[in-house]
């Protein structure tokens, strides 16, 4: 009984050591992208003092315009993760002090607000306030083509829906024709500088 007992320990131990991490006689490469976030820039000091963790960011693209009115690629830091909803917010809020200088503008007025955001399949819906339906004439094209050029360069989306408090609305492309169809960024290709 006993040399049973040590046979069936032995065999457990066998089978229980070949679950382990596996060894290598030399280090592995790590993909960047199998790195959790917060490790690739890791913090160096050296206190054990508890701090906030510094925030994340990722650079986006929006789009503003330039001098001329044509739509111009500009980036920007948005946190991680970088929402459709922040890298709106971040075009919503314009050109910075040194752009503005350089006689960068936008289209969007100050006030707008993304109320909802909704996709399906690779088509996005947003729904502003009313401040994006008091935009017109040659800027309300510009506009349009500042969200649907910053929008579509997201990955997973290639076309844009807008709403007004919910509302479906009629926009302009850059060709002059107004459609209530989602629009792509080609319709507002000519905008691009």
């Amino acid at each position: 009984m006993k040399r049973k007992n040590l046979l069936v320990l032995c065999l457990i131990a066998l089978v229980t050591s070949a679950c382990g991490i596996p060894t290598s006689s030399q280090p592995d490469v790590v993909s960047k992208h199998n790195v959790p976030f917060h490790l690739l820039s890791p913090d160096s000091s050296s206190t054990t003092t508890t701090t906030e963790p510094a925030l994340a960011y990722a650079q986006e693209n929006i789009f503003l315009l330039d001098n001329a009115g044509k739509a111009i690629s500009v980036r920007r830091d948005v946190s991680v993760p970088a929402t459709l909803t922040a890298v709106l917010t971040a075009l919503i809020a314009g050109p910075t002090s040194a752009e503005a200088s350089q006689g960068i503008t936008s289209a969007l007025p100050s006030d707008l607000k993304v109320i909802s955001i909704a996709l399906v399949g690779s088509t996005v819906t947003l729904n502003f306030n009313t401040a994006f339906g008091k935009i017109n004439g040659a800027a309300e094209t510009q506009a349009v083509g500042q969200v649907v050029l910053t929008t579509t360069d997201q990955p997973q989306i290639s076309a844009v829906s807008f709403q007004i408090d919910s509302k479906p609305i009629s926009v302009p492309t850059s060709s002059g024709v107004v459609t209530s169809a989602p629009v792509t960024a080609a319709q507002y290709a000519s905008l691009k500088n």
